[in-house]
C-alpha cells in the first residue's frame, strides 16, 4: 500500500552497500502500489543511473500490473475508433511510462490538422498520400520485431511501423477529419480499406500507401481467391485489430529474449480480449 511519507527513505537507500538493507527497500517500492511511477517523479534529480537500474524491474512490474487492471478501458468505449485509440494508448503508456509526458491524442490531431490545411478539400486518397508520400511513414524492414513498431507514439515520431500499425494511424487520422478508413485483416500482411467512387481500393500502408484493387487479389489461385474475398468483404472490428496488435506484441518481445513481456501480452490476450 502506498505511503508516500517512506518515499524519500526508500529511494535514498535503494542503492545502499549493505545487501539486507536494499533487499528490505526493494521490498518495500515492489510493494508500493500502482502510484509509484508517479510519484518518484518527485525525486526524478536524486535517482542517479545505478538507483534507476536497482528500480527498472521494479517499474516494469509496477507497469505490467497497471496495464492489465486498466486493459478492459478500452471495450468500455462506444466508437470503435475510440476503442483502437485507448487500447494504443495503454500500449505506449506501459511502454513508454505511466507519466510520459506526449499524448497519443495530440500527435494524432496535429497530423489531422497539417492534413486539413494542406488539403482543404481532400478525400481518403489524399490522406493517404499525405501521411505516406509527404509525411514520409514508412513500413519498419530493418529492425520489424521492435516491440515499439506496435506503439502508435513511436510509429508517428518516426514514421516507421508494421503494416497493421501504420494502418491504424491511417484509420484514426481519417475518422478526425470526417473522412472513412477501415481495417482489412488481410492474412499475413494488414492493410487499409477505403472506398473510391463506391468501389473498395485497398491502400498497403507498408509499401508506401500503395493502391491495390480486387483485380490485383485474381492473380491468386481460385480457391484461394474465394476465400480471400470473405476477408477483403467482410468488416474488420476494433477487437480483430487489438487481439492482433497483441499477438504482434507476444511475438515482438519473444524475437527480443523478453520472455516476461512476451508471457504478459499472452495472457493479456488469452483472458482479457478474447470473449
Amino acid at each position: 500500500m502506498a505511503d508516500r511519507s517512506k518515499l524519500p527513505y526508500l529511494v535514498s537507500l535503494i542503492d545502499d552497500d549493505t545487501k539486507e538493507v536494499r533487499e528490505e527497500v526493494l521490498k518495500g517500492l515492489s510493494n508500493y502500489g500502482a502510484s509509484l511511477e508517479e510519484d518518484l517523479q518527485e525525486f526524478s534529480k536524486a535517482l542517479d543511473s545505478q538507483k534507476t537500474n536497482f528500480l527498472k524491474p521494479i517499474l516494469e512490474n509496477n507497469r505490467r500490473k497497471w496495464l492489465s487492471e486498466n486493459w478492459d478501458s478500452w471495450r468500455k468505449q462506444t466508437e470503435s475508433s475510440r476503442q483502437l485509440e485507448e487500447a494504443f494508448s495503454l500500449i505506449a503508456k506501459f511502454q513508454y511510462g505511466i507519466t510520459y509526458p506526449v499524448k497519443l491524442t495530440r500527435l494524432l490531431d496535429q497530423l489531422a490538422e497539417e492534413f486539413r490545411t494542406l488539403y482543404p478539400f481532400g478525400n481518403e486518397i489524399d490522406l493517404a498520400n499525405f501521411l505516406f508520400n509527404f509525411k514520409k511513414m514508412k513500413g519498419e524492414k530493418e529492425d520489424y520485431y521492435n516491440p515499439f513498431n506496435s506503439n502508435l507514439i513511436y510509429v508517428i515520431k518516426e514514421r516507421k511501423g508494421l503494416p497493421i500499425s501504420l494502418a491504424c494511424v491511417y484509420i484514426l487520422t481519417a475518422e478526425r477529419v470526417s473522412l472513412h478508413v477501415e481495417g482489412c485483416n488481410f492474412p499475413g500482411h494488414f492493410l487499409a480499406k477505403t472506398f473510391l467512387d463506391g468501389e473498395p481500393v485497398y491502400i498497403d500502408c507498408f509499401n508506401g500507401g500503395k493502391m491495390l484493387f480486387e483485380e490485383d487479389f485474381k492473380s491468386i489461385a481460385d480457391e484461394t481467391y474465394d476465400s480471400l474475398q470473405d476477408i477483403l468483404n467482410k468488416e474488420t472490428s476494433a477487437k480483430t485489430i487489438i487481439q492482433r496488435i497483441l499477438n504482434n506484441l507476444v511475438n515482438a518481445y519473444k524475437n527480443s529474449n523478453d520472455s516476461v513481456n512476451s508471457d504478459f501480452f499472452a495472457t493479456l490476450l488469452r483472458t482479457k480480449t478474447r470473449d
